[in-house]
């Protein structure tokens, strides 16, 4: 089913924000809220939320500065969790949330954003005190953990493991540029569109310092993120092109898993006569996935463990 979910937030500044800052908030709040709703699927165990697109749709550039965001997104659940669902769209859709916020998916985007500054700040200025931003997070977990219905520690892993790989550099890049509609102004403070108060305007001063700063990871952070999965008895294509490759290497296709052709590699106790020349097999293969450009984990080559011939 098509749901949407809304994000908004404003800014409490005093003077004018520029034009510059300001589509820099816009993006970074829209690739944040993609992430948000990547961290309720893990939250949510049997629930997946595949985001279509993000618009704007209210932006006032007054003192408060607000913006408002509308995630599109696609929710599809195991059905054993059907009688859970309807209670649950409410939580994300902000229909009968605590009176502490408007909206859950708001406090999601901002421990995200906090989070990433965060790790921007231990980078820029290690050593120094940053207690106002892990107060601000912590406040946020709660509120998000409360909704939810699930321990503080789950919220902190999902987010820790959403800020690992090549999206690390991205989403800490996103996370400072939330911040910079607040460049240079005093005071400030991130709240609810009801008024009340996500970011302390202490916690802003910390911020800001580390928000127009570039901040570059470590390569070891850089390395793409790959991760296993075994699958029993697997219908393998293997493609025309492929079956006279023998002395190149293999390549196949598994309908049930992924589209296209990627590496295959036969483990040692595996004849490869025993498949040269079939265009079908069956087999338990241990299938290896990498991170992209976009932080999403595609398939990338599987390990052929055992063959089942006719």
């Amino acid at each position: 089913m098509d749901i949407t979910l809304r994000h908004g937030i404003e800014y409490g500044v005093d003077d004018a924000v520029s034009i510059e800052d300001l589509i820099k908030s816009l993006d970074a709040n829209a690739r944040i809220l993609r992430r948000s709703a990547e961290l309720l699927s893990t939250l949510i165990p049997g629930l997946t939320l595949e985001p279509k697109y993000v618009s704007v749709t209210s932006l006032t550039q007054e003192s408060p500065l607000r913006e408002v965001f509308a995630l599109s997104a696609v929710l599809a659940y195991q059905k054993e969790l059907e009688g859970e669902v309807p209670q649950l769209i409410e939580s994300l859709t902000g229909v009968h949330v605590s009176d502490q916020y408007d909206t859950l998916i708001t406090v999601i985007v901002m421990i995200i954003a906090i989070y990433g500054i965060s790790k921007a700040f231990e980078v820029l200025f290690p050593g120094r005190d940053k207690q106002q931003l892990v107060d601000t997070e912590d406040s946020l977990i709660e509120q998000a953990a409360s909704v939810l219905g699930v321990a503080t520690y789950r919220i902190r892993d999902a987010v820790a493991i959403l800020f690992t790989g090549k999206q690390r550099r991205a989403l800490v890049s996103a996370s400072q540029k939330v911040f910079a509609p607040t460049r240079n102004q005093y005071g400030a403070n991130i709240r609810m569109r009801n008024g009340v108060t996500l970011v302390s305007k202490e916690a802003v001063t910390l911020a800001q310092s580390a928000a127009g700063m570039p901040f570059e990871p470590d390569e070891e952070a850089d390395a793409p993120k790959t991760e296993s999965e075994f699958h029993h008895r697997t219908k393998i294509i293997l493609h025309a092109m492929d079956r006279d490759r023998k002395k190149v290497g293999w390549a196949g296709h598994i309908p049930s898993l992924f589209d296209g052709r990627i590496p295959m590699h036969l483990e040692k106790s595996q004849n490869p006569e025993a498949i040269f020349g079939k265009s079908e097999i069956t087999g338990d293969i241990l299938l290896t996935k990498e991170e992209d450009e976009n932080g999403d984990m595609k398939p990338k080559e599987f390990l052929l463990v055992q063959t089942y011939l006719d």
